[in-house]
């Protein structure tokens, strides 16, 4: 059988950089999410095989770290391969490279099947990856998903109407959207550095998200709600 490794060559293009031609956040998801999907229809789990079996795939969790600076202009290889799964729980590796290879970004995900009419998550055991795994981790610890911190007096609020450009064929947001939703949302245009979102409940269009940010031990805590119910949260690490 073969390795379950995928990679592809992109260039960081002008609309994926912020005003300092620096790789935005939100872009470095969407590489990802992008070598997932043609990885997961290499291996017989993409977007219309589980549909077909009445299920959708949603990400629970993203995180992600810059080890060096990534810009307009640069070739990266992006690497991406699925972890052996848990009970209900997917969990897929990233990698961007250098054409040297070197380490630029490394990131790790958790994804899980919904079913298309109830919503609700799926066990998906009749989800099976046609390959063999690659035994290689950059995350040798069990991913620990959950963020756990409140927000009490926050610094900033912010309200953000969703847009049809938002959404995905899911009908809700996109999961790369919500970064860019944080980096409007501000005006120091620090670098993120590292990045751990996690993903609690869908954003539809027309729907308000209401976010709430407080900057505590030099981490930018986030809590978005629609409805006054949790969409995501958010811990990123910045620097000038």
């Amino acid at each position: 059988m073969a390795i379950m490794l995928y990679e592809a060559n992109y260039a960081v293009h002008t609309f994926q950089a912020d005003i300092h031609d620096n790789i935005r956040p939100a872009a470095i998801l969407d590489f990802f999410q992008d070598v997932a999907s043609i990885n997961a229809e290499e291996l017989g789990v993409g977007y219309h095989d589980v549909l077909a079996k009445n299920l959708y795939w949603v990400i629970l969790y993203e995180e992600f770290e810059v080890l060096k600076p990534i810009s307009w202009g640069d070739r990266v290889i992006v690497r991406t391969w699925p972890k052996s799964r848990t009970r209900l729980e997917f969990e897929r590796e990233y990698e961007l490279r250098s054409v040297n290879n070197e380490l630029l970004c490394k990131g790790i995900s958790s994804w899980c099947v919904i079913d298309t009419k109830t919503r609700k998550l799926e066990r998906g055991d009749n989800v099976i990856f046609n390959g063999e795994y690659y035994d290689y981790t950059n995350y040798k610890e069990k991913l620990n998903r959950r963020l756990k911190f409140e927000i009490t007096n926050p610094d900033r609020v912010y309200d953000y109407k969703v847009l049809l450009t938002d959404l995905d064929h899911n009908l809700h947001v996109n999961n790369a959207k919500y970064l860019d939703i944080l980096y409007n949302m501000h005006a120091n245009e620090k670098k993120v550095k590292k990045c751990r979102i996690s993903f609690m409940s869908e954003a539809r269009l027309n729907e308000t998200i209401h976010i709430e940010y407080k900057r505590e031990n030099d981490e930018d805590l986030y809590i978005g709600y629609v409805n006054e119910k949790v969409c995501f949260m958010a811990i990123l690490e910045t620097e000038d």
